[in-house]
């Protein structure tokens, strides 16, 4: 947990513990609420989980330079999944699946421009993870189409997007390992979804969207503070 937090010794340690310990204990009880009805407190926790994980990145603001705004970018892009989760979470998913769609399709593209900067050319291992992130994407929207219906084009644009966020993430050099492969669980988390609601969806599917999606971000928001926060 330290280590992910970046300790800086700045006065502001407690409060990165904090918000990273919220966020960890907000997303374990809310897998007790996973096949709940909807109610306020899903809701809530659904979306305080990663809404205050949004917060940490703001504790680093004293960085100058031009990676100010990545590390801006950085807390909208999770602010944005947070809207997202508050969308899915709510009980009208005819009305609201779509918002929480063009939500996290926002996010995405601002985990890619705060990504972009730091990218450079892939190396041949990430070229490969790349191809075989895609190869399985491009797969699942094959078995998909035909119930994707008047959802064909956000689905695939949706798609097209993560799959962008995955393979710049693989281009950043600098960083550990874990920016690609968070990215990579993201569309994995992203690929469940989309089984549930468009295939038939397989005995605990709610839990491994949600640890998959919880995974995701704390992996890329730590690789990314790494990156982005001077020692």
């Amino acid at each position: 947990m330290l280590e992910f937090l970046f300790v800086r010794h700045d006065g502001l340690d407690s409060l990165r513990i904090l918000l990273a310990a919220l966020s960890f204990a907000s997303g374990l009880v809310y897998l007790s609420h996973l096949d709940m009805p909807p109610s306020f407190v899903r809701t809530f926790l659904k979306t305080f989980t990663v809404g205050v994980l949004a917060l940490l990145p703001l504790t680093y603001l004293d960085v100058v330079g031009p990676r100010l705004p990545a590390l801006l970018l950085l807390s909208l892009a999770l602010a944005l999944s947070a809207v997202g989760d508050f969308f899915l979470a709510l009980a009208d998913q005819k009305r609201f699946f779509v918002y929480g769609l063009g939500s996290f399709l926002f996010a995405h593209i601002v985990f890619v421009l705060s990504f972009f900067p730091e990218a450079s050319s892939p190396s041949i291992d990430a070229m490969a993870m790349i191809t075989m992130t895609v190869l399985a994407a491009a797969i699942l929207l094959w078995k998909l189409w035909s119930n994707l219906g008047r959802l064909a084009v956000p689905v695939v644009a949706y798609f097209a997007v993560i799959m962008v966020m995955v393979a710049v993430a693989f281009s950043v050099r600098e960083a550990s390992w874990m920016l690609g492969a968070g990215a990579m669980v993201f569309a994995l988390s992203d690929s469940l979804i989309a089984v549930r609601k468009f295939l038939k969806p397989f005995p605990a599917i709610n839990d491994a969207v949600w640890v998959t999606y919880c995974m995701a971000q704390f992996m890329i928001a730590g690789s990314m503070l790494r990156i982005l926060v001077p020692a």
